[in-house]
């Protein structure tokens, strides 16, 4: 589980850097301001801001699911890891349901106490 949620996450870095990239490209409509120059200054001919707002809108929608599945990995690998510590801490407790106590170890959790004289 561990190895896919790191390529996903790369996968995920590399979606995070391309769309800031596409949104540094799109012009500015007011004063022309963006990378590529404004409304009169088109680098790529006329079309190319409808080819750049389209693109932008796939990698928001990629972005969006990628960061649910991301945060629903996460949340499966973090109930995995709470039902393997509760089967250890099932498999430390005796028959009767305790803790087996020892001398020098508290009752309900067994972890060592110092002693009283």
């Amino acid at each position: 589980m561990g190895i896919i949620i790191g390529i996903v996450s790369v996968i995920f870095l590399i979606l995070c850097v391309l769309l800031i990239v596409l949104i540094l490209l799109q012009s500015d409509k007011s004063a022309g301001m963006g990378i590529l120059g404004g409304s009169s200054q088109s680098a790529f001919g006329s079309s190319t801001a409808d080819v750049i707002t389209k693109a932008t809108g796939i990698m928001i929608g990629l972005f969006m699911v990628g960061s649910l599945g991301l945060a629903s990995l996460e949340s499966a690998r973090m109930d995995s890891l709470k039902k393997d510590l509760l089967k250890t801490e099932s498999g430390r407790k005796g028959q009767g349901g305790e803790v087996e106590k020892k001398a020098g170890q508290d009752a309900t959790t067994g972890v060592p106490v110092p002693l009283k004289k």
